[in-house]
């Protein structure tokens, strides 16, 4: 008899995310083998979230939405945060793991984004990937579905991919450890 498979929805058609999702899934013996699925879904707040408040009713609502069939979902919400004192933000990943009872949460490593950015997206109202070509720092429309802007202001050394690895993985220690999260 073949071993039952996890089924896993995660709630974008982003490739990046996709990617790195089932990237990270296999690294955890206890999700499998699995089943993956990527669903097209609304996280209900706006396409670029300015608050860690914001981020987690996104991922939450990513997660919700995609909730159909599987044994888990996973909700991401990249945001931007000011920093406390300062004209300073925070690029940052939140994730939602939803098992259709109880959210377990993760969130990334973050870096302060340019000041040109930051002010373009608060003065008009564009995300981080509109910013980015307006700003002249690359021409394509959808960087988040790319390597993301932290690809080019690290030179290479990080890419969004990354970011979004590491709030999954910041998720499944509660997962992974639920004797010690009752």
């Amino acid at each position: 008899m073949a071993e039952r498979k996890i089924i896993i929805n995660v709630g974008s058609k982003n490739p990046i995310k996709i990617g790195a999702v089932r990237e990270v899934i296999r690294q955890y013996s206890f999700l499998n083998p699995f089943y993956f699925n990527s669903l097209e879904v609304s996280s209900g707040v706006s396409e670029q979230p300015m608050s860690l408040e914001e981020a987690v009713k996104g991922a939450r609502k990513r997660a919700e939405n995609s909730f159909v069939e599987c044994d888990y979902s996973i909700g991401l919400e990249s945001y931007l945060s000011k920093i406390p004192n300062s004209n300073k933000f925070m690029d940052k990943c939140f994730c939602e793991i939803y098992d259709g009872n109880k959210f377990y949460s993760g969130e990334s490593e973050g870096f302060v984004i340019p000041p040109v950015l930051a002010n373009l997206i608060l003065e008009k109202g564009l995300d981080l990937s509109q910013a980015a070509k307006r700003a002249g720092l690359t021409g394509s429309e959808k960087i988040g579905n790319e390597k993301g802007i932290i690809n080019i202001l690290s030179g290479g050394r990080f890419v969004r991919a990354d970011q979004i690895k590491s709030a999954l993985k910041m998720a499944l220690v509660e997962l992974e450890n639920p004797h010690l999260y009752r």
